[in-house]
């Protein structure tokens, strides 16, 4: 995602955990001015005891003032990913887990729209709010994400970045 919205060229493979440091790139809004968004990808359960890159990659969360929850709609569980995640920030920090949140399904593009609602409606219900859809791929649905963002940011404390998580695989 973070690809599609800013200049930032990650490495990207087609397989899960390939990114060892976060990635940053400055998006920018249609005023001119941008903000850092953070590519924090890999965290997996028990990351706030340390395991994988947890402590490194969750160091880097608590300079933002936004988390976006970047959810794999193609993946096994998708609620179990969210929990998870939600499970560590709770564990590593109780205040980096009030931070504000956007919860968003990543790869629309690759799902059947029945099948798609249905993830989505269990995403929601899970996470107690609306879940947007988006394609990295097509760009389909980022618009609306950035401008949730901007209204966000522009209601908070300034901050060094916004946050991009991708949830661990079950």
């Amino acid at each position: 995602m973070i690809a599609a919205l800013s200049s930032a060229r990650p490495k990207i493979a087609d397989y899960p955990f390939t990114t060892l440091v976060p990635n940053l790139g400055v998006v920018r809004k249609p005023t001119g001015d941008g903000t850092v968004f953070a590519d924090i990808p890999g965290l997996i359960e028990g990351a706030h005891q340390g395991l994988g890159l947890g402590h490194e990659f969750l160091r880097h969360t608590e300079r933002t003032r936004l988390l976006l929850h970047l959810i794999d709609a193609t993946a096994a569980d998708p609620v179990a990913n969210y929990r998870m995640i939600q499970s560590e920030l709770r564990a590593y920090s109780s205040t980096l887990a009030q931070r504000p949140q956007l919860v968003a399904l990543n790869k629309i593009d690759a799902l059947p729209e029945d099948e798609l609602e249905a993830i989505a409606a269990d995403v929601e219900t899970e996470c107690q709010q609306e879940v947007l859809r988006l394609s990295a791929v097509t760009q389909a649905g980022t618009d609306g994400l950035l401008q949730r963002i901007w209204k966000i940011l522009d209601q908070s404390e300034p901050a060094s970045a916004s946050v991009f998580y991708t949830p661990a695989a079950p």
